[in-house]
């Protein structure tokens, strides 16, 4: 087993015995088994067996409207919907706001990242009927396979859990 799965079965270990005198580790909170499996890196969740089915039930629930499921030896904030990638350095998240594709409004979850560094001038018509407008060079944001996230707080600081409720 790799380092970091030692650590994945200290933990819940730690866990069990934090819960009650005679507990063993699958006696564990659903909670407290949730946020140990989604706080599982190098392997992640999903490469340890006794976390995949944790996982499965967990977000089975959360697509039928369920809460995540609290811990009392954890703490992991609400819900969050995060559906795109991160622009590239240098860009600006963007959505096409009111009328034409190129009036751009700042938006974290927009789906067009902009170049504001490099702004054009679009002019049309001429004379005192032209009409200009400052547009942007601007990319597709890349989708996020795991639109879904949740954030734990660990020892570490606060770490984003991300997943997909498709399929479930």
């Amino acid at each position: 087993m790799k380092r970091v799965g030692w650590s994945f079965a200290a933990a819940l270990a730690g866990l069990a015995v934090l819960s009650a005198p005679e507990a063993r580790g699958q006696d564990a909170s659903f909670g407290c088994k949730v946020l140990l499996c989604a706080a599982a890196s190098a392997p992640s969740w999903s490469g340890i067996p006794y976390c995949v089915p944790v996982m499965q039930t967990l977000f089975s629930q959360l697509a039928h409207g369920v809460a995540w499921p609290t811990c009392a030896q954890g703490n992991a904030g609400s819900l969050g919907y995060e559906p795109y990638m991160p622009c590239p350095v240098g860009m600006t998240a963007m959505q096409s706001g009111t009328g034409d594709s190129q009036n751009l409004v700042p938006s974290a979850n927009g789906g067009l990242c902009a170049d504001t560094s490099k702004p054009q001038e679009s002019c049309t018509g001429s004379g005192g009927d032209a009409s200009c407008q400052t547009t942007y060079p601007t990319v597709l944001r890349q989708v996020r396979s795991e639109p879904n996230y949740v954030d734990i707080s660990t020892a570490n600081g606060t770490q984003r859990f991300y997943f997909s409720l498709g399929g479930y």
